[in-house]
């Protein structure tokens, strides 16, 4: 550990590093943003220029050689893996934005590998710690909850499609809203329900709308012929347990709301909503309706990651998002695709 400071190199400095990471980490005292890598020349210098001058590279095995005390990794998907076995490799804990991977097996080699190394692995699943959450987290490990027999879970969007190539283009994404939005829901949902475990997929995803022009894109326009994702999937998943879960999500559809991105979960002694915090319930007989408060509020669940990683860091101590955990939520949305392919459920080993 550098002395005094903490040294973080960041890999990709597109949208969500500029959004969120790169501000996240200037928010925390005693951190100098050391260098950063991209292939865009322009992207590189607008987060060079954000981070306070940080060092810049087009090649990030040449960030790798620096010494620095972790590596926050903010490039597409299907980047996620070659960067952070290198970043690994080097010695480096490792944040990384969500999905992990877009395979199960990618993960699992990730994740041996920082085992292996006693590094950190942490993926950027930033929902679990929003306030709303961590209140959810906190009622349900309390006993309130229950076994949860089912959940309901969604990621649904009228018009936000992401126009950028590393959304939509299958060979840097691996996948769509699936992978982009429903990973977030997903996670989260599972994170409070203790991560049974899941044997049985059955799923679809399909493109509706995203090759027409009959919903307009509230982010602009995209490139129609490179779009090479789903823009709509739903995913019926059957836990070890006998509890069951669905899963939506899309980029564009026919609804009222803008965006719902939620879950809903079916306890025998309680049932609650995310985000809305909203639980119900009987007692003695009587309809309980309630809503959850967590203490602290927190301004930004993105900052909050970055916060908790960097302690874990510091601390050492576990992953506050274990591989362990990110492998169930990549095999049900692998599988739900894999349904799609193949016509059928699938057995989950």
């Amino acid at each position: 550990m550098s002395k005094n400071r903490f040294r973080v190199g960041i890999i990709g400095t597109g949208g969500i590093a500029q959004a969120v990471h790169i501000p996240g980490w200037k928010a925390q005292p005693d951190v100098d943003i050391v260098a950063v890598a991209d292939i865009d020349r322009e992207a590189l210098r607008k987060g060079a220029e954000m981070a306070g001058g940080a060092q810049t590279f087009t090649d990030y095995n040449d960030l790798l050689k620096l010494k620095l005390d972790a590596i926050d990794i903010c490039v597409p998907n299907r980047v996620h893996t070659p960067a952070v076995l290198a970043a690994l490799t080097a010695g480096f804990d490792v944040i990384c934005e969500k999905p992990l991977a877009v395979s199960t097996a990618e993960v699992r080699q990730m994740g041996r590998l920082a085992d292996k190394k006693r590094k950190i692995l942490m993926t950027g699943q930033n929902s679990r710690f929003r306030s709303e959450t961590l209140a959810i987290k906190a009622w349900a490990d309390a006993g309130n909850l229950g076994e949860v027999y089912h959940a309901r879970v969604r990621a649904m969007r009228r018009a936000w499609l992401p126009c950028r190539p590393g959304f939509i283009d299958h060979k840097q994404a691996g996948g769509g809203p699936c992978m982009d939005i429903g990973v977030h829901a997903l996670d989260a949902a599972l994170w409070v329900m203790g991560f049974p475990k899941p044997v049985r997929v059955s799923g679809t995803s399909k493109v509706n709308f995203a090759k027409g022009r009959k919903i307009p894109g509230m982010w602009g326009e995209w490139d129609r012929k490179m779009y090479s994702v789903e823009d709509f999937a739903a995913g019926y998943v059957t836990f070890e347990n006998g509890a069951t879960l669905t899963l939506e999500a899309a980029w564009l559809g026919h609804q009222n709301e803008v965006e719902d991105v939620s879950f809903q979960l079916f306890g025998i002694e309680g049932g609650v909503k995310w985000p809305s915090a909203e639980t119900a319930g009987v007692t003695a007989g009587v309809f309980t309706d309630g809503k959850l408060t967590f203490p602290r509020r927190i301004e930004s669940s993105h900052f909050e990651e970055l916060a908790l990683f960097r302690d874990a860091v510091e601390n050492r101590k576990p992953s506050p998002v274990p591989w362990t955990e990110t492998v169930s939520v990549i095999a049900i949305l692998e599988a739900i695709y894999r349904s799609q392919a193949v016509g059928r459920e699938i057995r989950l080993k």
